[in-house]
């Protein structure tokens, strides 16, 4: 099937969604007791499992016959309740069926006219545009999420919007009323237009409106029912403040920032100096290897508290080339930069809170892995996985993420995002 055919299948697919169904979920079913079988990774405890999944220590030895001490790779099996109700939104009441609209940028007025621009079909057939591949990648999330939840007997209705990433074409699809029965919004991407949401249906109590990406918080002011899954700099800071005490307390640290980003690294020192005091703040003017070498030394724990993507990217690369021993640490962004170099992310022991961590060694993210390929013939990105995972908190699971209101009156984040570093060329949770 050609790309463009592909591209016209898929939006027809989504925007008149029916279910599918899949062969196998990482849920099992023993004597009529729901059980999540989960795979002890390295140094992982059982006080960590437990809060993972928000049970009793207890019940996990109960349930196990186990003892305290962990083995890697154990099997253990966590008892669960499926939730078909969520109490806080009030949203499957009386087994109806869940609403979902999913709001994204498919652009497929500027698909169809640069398919119009070809003059031979099968040139045409081969084209889809650039920008339109992160709303095509997070369909395939949601469609594999649907195989799921129909499997689980839930009754999903989703309805697709292509927002174009144009406001006035959210404030069209706001004000068609289209989505006032709706139980969950996803959407729309970008801050912006996830702010027009919030102003109309932000307080309403039999909603939540979910914005997957965003790293801004602006949107959950006032707004109750918004929730970012984008884990906020101020959590992400609190994470590695909590890893540096623990682990590298009595070693020189130092925050390098550029001066737009000063906030941040005065932040960042707020957080650290309630229990560090080896701590020196440095605003780089200049970049370059050669006029930074003699600023570090021999031995330093170094944070990058920057969401810039070139000042981070020229950092890593001068640090990677001068001769100390480095641990680095920086925010979530890093793992969307690609062109980075692993090899110097290992080299300089690069950790950063990663709220979409991935671990092809649980059973669940693997089951996910190998359906995704079976049904898509080829490999998942971020995008696909973060719809997949939002699709199965909201409308069954309610345990792969931490959320905690932002501040009083407002809506909620989540703060479950965990330390990660790059070891044998695979992202891996850092321990302590």
């Amino acid at each position: 099937m050609g790309v463009n055919k592909f591209l016209c299948f898929l939006l027809f697919l989504f925007l008149n969604t029916s279910l599918y169904s899949q062969e196998s979920n990482d849920t099992i079913f023993i004597n009529n007791n729901t059980y999540v079988k989960h795979i002890v990774e390295i140094n992982e405890s059982i006080s960590d499992i437990a809060n993972y999944y928000n049970i009793s220590v207890d019940k996990i030895l109960e349930t196990n016959e186990t003892s305290l001490k962990l083995y890697y790779k154990q099997v253990l099996y966590i008892p669960i309740k499926i939730i078909r109700k969520k109490p806080l939104f009030n949203l499957l009441k009386n087994n109806k069926k869940l609403d979902v609209a999913l709001l994204l940028p498919f652009y497929k007025n500027l698909n169809d006219t640069l398919v119009a621009s070809f003059k031979k079909k099968d040139d045409a057939d081969k084209v889809i545009l650039g920008k339109s591949n992160m709303a095509l990648d997070f369909m395939q999330g949601i469609t594999l999420a649907l195989d799921s939840l129909e499997k689980l007997g839930l009754n999903i209705n989703l309805v697709v919007y292509d927002t174009r990433n144009d406001s006035l074409k959210v404030v069209e699809i706001i004000k068609s009323k289209m989505l006032d029965t709706v139980d969950i919004i996803i959407g729309p991407i970008y801050s912006k237009n996830m702010q027009l949401v919030c102003d109309k249906y932000g307080n309403d109590k039999d909603k939540i409106i979910i914005s997957p990406l965003s790293k801004s918080s602006d949107f959950l002011k006032a707004n109750p029912a918004s929730i970012q899954i984008n884990t906020p700099f101020k959590i992400q800071s609190k994470i590695i403040a909590k890893f540096i005490e623990e682990k590298y307390k009595h070693i020189d640290i130092i925050i390098c920032y550029e001066d737009n980003e000063k906030g941040l690294a005065s932040y960042m020192q707020r957080i650290l100096s309630k229990k560090l005091k080896n701590i020196k703040k440095m605003e780089m003017v200049f970049t370059h290897i050669d006029s930074i070498r003699e600023q570090f030394l021999d031995s330093q724990i170094i944070i990058l508290p920057s969401y810039d993507r070139a000042f981070v990217s020229k950092m890593l690369s001068s640090l990677g080339g001068i001769d100390s021993s480095f641990v680095v640490f920086g925010l979530s962004n890093i793992k969307n930069y690609d062109h980075l170099d692993v090899d110097n992310l290992m080299h300089l022991d690069v950790h950063f809170p990663d709220p979409y961590y991935f671990n092809k060694h649980t059973i669940r993210d693997s089951l996910f892995l190998y359906n995704f390929e079976d049904k898509f013939l080829s490999s998942p990105n971020r995008f696909s996985l973060v719809a997949y995972n939002i699709m199965m908190h909201f409308c069954n699971e309610n345990m792969l993420y931490n959320l905690e209101r932002y501040n009083l009156n407002s809506g909620k984040i989540n703060v479950h995002a965990p330390l990660v570093r790059y070891s044998d060329y695979f992202l891996e949770r850092a321990q302590y």
